[in-house]
């Protein structure tokens, strides 16, 4: 850790005397002190604070390239009438989806000069040309090493693969946790069934807003003692902040009933993200056991416990552009209390229930945005079996729901579903 900190320290110093030189070198045409180029002033996914000749200029995007564009000298020349490309020192203080950058040009110099202290990464990228130096800069940012990117899972609200409410991560695990504890899987007679759902997310994450819309289909197949064979394939599209990212994965769960009262599942999955505008891509593995055991069983009330450990890990992967590794592990634990109540009335001849549920989830191993959240919902929906090993044919297979949910990193948001089971 000493080390560490000492690097960062060193690193630290050559940035401050990298700046000084700027203005040193180019003291004629550039009076600007690197010390007073302010940090940006944005509060989009990717802002951009510049400083030419003593002028400072702010400008914010919700896509990588569209952020990198503004530094490029058709835009350089239009926000500075005294900027000539290849000529004129710049300072450019980069906020990449919440990682503080620093980048800059001396003066009569095309080498870009790149640096993120809080990681002593120090780079330098020369292209023959500004433009150039820059496309060069935005190549290495798409393919990015692990430590870049599991900064940002660290900094940033809005990933899409880990340290948020939209991430493929923390929807992994909550299906996980749902093919187990459900009441859409539970009380099927033998034999097989589909459900189709759709659910829409909407969350605050620091000062961004995120907006998931998940279309999750399922196929189940329940065996004669009442076992259950669970395949989950989401899919959804994902607004954060006015950046598009998209997802989509495959969990495969068994749902054994050892007692009347008590069933594990464990279950394995696979996942997909990406999104150019943020500049991620990333596969993801995992797997998990969780117990549902019915804690207490009356005709006008039912509780039962869901406890889950699941294991979720980044696998390495290139697709056009993007070369990126991740290298992300985390251990995660769900637990949840569920107070289910009978509804009294039939309707449609049909019997329904109204649950009430609270969740805890953590996140263990690698840093992340927001490590802790909290869950409060109700629904309704099909009539839970009476016992895991019985058959409910006169539940009804549609079902509605609501959830609230609150976590660090100033996580706050609302979630609404809608299930019909053929």
């Amino acid at each position: 850790m000493k080390k560490h900190t000492t690097l960062i320290a060193l690193i630290q110093l050559l940035m401050a005397i990298w700046l000084n030189s700027i203005v040193l070198t180019g003291q004629a045409a550039e009076p600007c002190p690197p010390c007073s180029c302010p940090t940006p002033t944005g509060n989009d996914i990717f802002n951009l604070s510049i400083c030419v000749d003593g002028a400072v200029s702010n400008v914010s995007a919700t896509s990588i390239s569209e952020i990198i564009t503004q530094i490029d000298a058709t835009q350089m020349s239009s926000r500075f009438s005294t900027y000539e490309d290849s000529v004129s020192a710049a300072i450019y203080h980069l906020d990449l989806r919440g990682l503080p950058i620093t980048l800059g040009y001396s003066y009569g110099s095309t080498t870009l000069m790149f640096a993120v202290p809080s990681l002593g990464i120090a780079k330098v990228f020369e292209g023959g040309s500004r433009n150039a130096s820059n496309d060069l800069f935005e190549e290495y940012i798409k393919n990015s090493g692990k430590d870049i990117s599991k900064e940002l899972l660290r900094v940033s609200p809005a990933d899409p693969v880990a340290g948020n409410p939209a991430s493929i991560e923390t929807q992994m695990a909550e299906g996980d946790f749902k093919a187990a504890t459900s009441p859409v899987y539970e009380g099927l007679p033998a034999g097989k069934s589909l459900s189709l759902d759709a659910r829409f997310g909407s969350y605050s994450v620091g000062n961004l807003t995120q907006n998931v819309f998940t279309i999750p289909m399922s196929y189940t197949y329940t065996f004669s003692n009442y076992d259950r064979l669970i395949v989950r394939t989401p899919i959804t599209y994902m607004e954060l902040g006015g950046a598009t990212a998209y997802r989509g994965n495959i969990g495969i769960a068994y749902r054994k009933a050892l007692f009347p009262r008590w069933s594990l599942t464990p279950a394995i999955g696979y996942g997909i993200t990406g999104s150019s505008d943020l500049g991620s891509l990333a596969q993801i593995i995992s797997g998990s056991l969780t117990s549902d055991l019915v804690l207490h069983q009356s005709d006008t009330l039912r509780i039962s416990m869901g406890n889950m450990v699941g294991y979720y890990a980044t696998l390495p992967i290139s697709f056009g552009d993007y070369s990126v590794s991740y290298n992300l592990k985390n251990t995660i634990i769900r637990n949840g209390l569920l107070f289910s109540v009978p509804i009294q009335r039939r309707f449609w001849n049909r019997k329904f229930t109204i649950d009430l549920f609270a969740t805890d989830t953590s996140f263990f191993g690698d840093a992340l945005y927001s490590r802790n959240y909290q869950e409060f919902g109700i629904t309704f929906g099909p009539a839970r079996a009476t016992e895991k090993q019985d058959v409910n044919q006169s539940s009804h297979p549609f079902g509605l729901g609501f959830k609230y949910m609150i976590g660090d990193g100033d996580i706050k948001g609302l979630e609404l579903n809608f299930g019909y089971r053929f």
